[in-house]
């Protein structure tokens, strides 16, 4: 282990709501990466990290968090990243109090736990970025420019444009109604923490919160994404709207603001590797390439092959996308 910034935490401590800490000491660089994650998502999660390290400036502080496992190679793997000026750290972490609720589907165990990643680092940061594992960052996301004002948290509006999503209501899906109050509700993929406006109280107003949805959802039917819905009930009328770029989720994949996005969010099941056409095109297939190659992985070749049979789904899809046209253009 590296004495000076503990690379790899393996003694194995959980961390917790009610677990009693010596707070470190604030360091130099002012903003912070984190993610949570168990071992089936951390091949996805070291992908994920390394195109943070790759778009971020240095120094980049990026945080590791495991859930129920400690991830092998882990010194080697700090070391590689160390090579592109991140600070790569692993540490284990767990709340039962939080743990406890059911969640479903792709969204796990380990979801639950992003408020107490959050709190981790809160003090020694300014900025602290959570994001999802499921997430490509192609730019840099310049957070230390942003303006939080008294807001706590930063993130982007759910783009779920489903029957079931927090955005269901058919008239403003249909162009009939513009109420700007659809646009209340937040996807928790990335939320960007501002470390002068968090209070002692989240972390307990959001496991109250979680308890509430096991009775019921406010936001959605037959929900199924319980952090966020907590999330959004815990974070109600205080958080900073992001644009869109900072977490352009998938259901946004064929339109024209997907190709400049700043970070691409493969929510759903189907994630951005293993790499597949029709669902990757040229712009990932670079960045997945360059990412393998430090990894010491396999690439893909014929990037122009995958391009078009990406773009043949985008003319496909565009027909039935106009709702989504218009909630990219409200957003701005």
């Amino acid at each position: 282990m590296c004495p000076s910034c503990e690379t790899a935490d393996v003694r194995g401590k959980a961390l917790g709501r009610h677990a009693t800490q010596v707070r470190q000491p604030k360091v130099d660089v002012t903003s912070a990466f984190a993610y949570v994650t168990d071992e089936r998502g951390f091949e996805l999660t070291r992908h994920s990290a390394l195109s943070v390290a790759l778009s971020q400036p240095q120094p980049c502080h990026i945080y590791i968090y495991c859930y129920q496992f400690t991830p092998a190679g882990r010194e080697s793997l700090a070391a590689v990243f160390d090579q592109y000026g991140t600070e790569l750290r692993f540490s284990r972490i767990g709340d039962p109090d939080l743990e406890r609720h059911q969640t479903c589907g792709h969204v796990t165990t380990p979801t639950l736990l992003k408020l107490s990643v959050a709190k981790e680092l809160i003090g020694r940061y300014d900025r602290v970025v959570y994001l999802d594992s499921d997430m490509l960052v192609f730019d840099d996301l310049k957070v230390d420019h942003i303006s939080f004002g008294s807001s706590p948290v930063a993130a982007v509006v759910d783009l779920d444009l489903s029957d079931t999503g927090a955005l269901r209501r058919s008239q403003w899906v249909a162009g009939r109604d513009d109420d700007a109050t659809t646009l209340g509700y937040f996807n928790a993929g990335l939320l960007i923490f501002a470390s002068e406006n968090w209070t002692d109280d989240c972390l307990d107003t959001y496991a109250r919160a979680l308890d509430q949805h096991d009775q019921g959802c406010d936001y959605k039917i037959n929900c199924t994404s319980i952090d966020q819905c907590a999330l959004n009930k815990t974070f109600e009328g205080s958080w900073l709207q992001l644009p869109a770029s900072f977490n352009m989720q998938a259901g946004a994949k064929f339109e024209a603001d997907w190709q400049s996005a700043a970070v691409r969010h493969y929510c759903g099941v189907r994630k951005f590797i293993p790499i597949a056409p029709f669902r990757n095109d040229s712009r990932d297939i670079r960045r997945l390439n360059a990412i393998r190659r430090i990894l010491g992985l396999s690439t893909t070749r014929f990037s122009f092959m995958f391009e078009a049979f990406f773009r043949v789904n985008a003319m496909r899809k565009r027909r039935g996308s106009g709702a989504m046209r218009r909630l990219l253009a409200a957003l701005g």
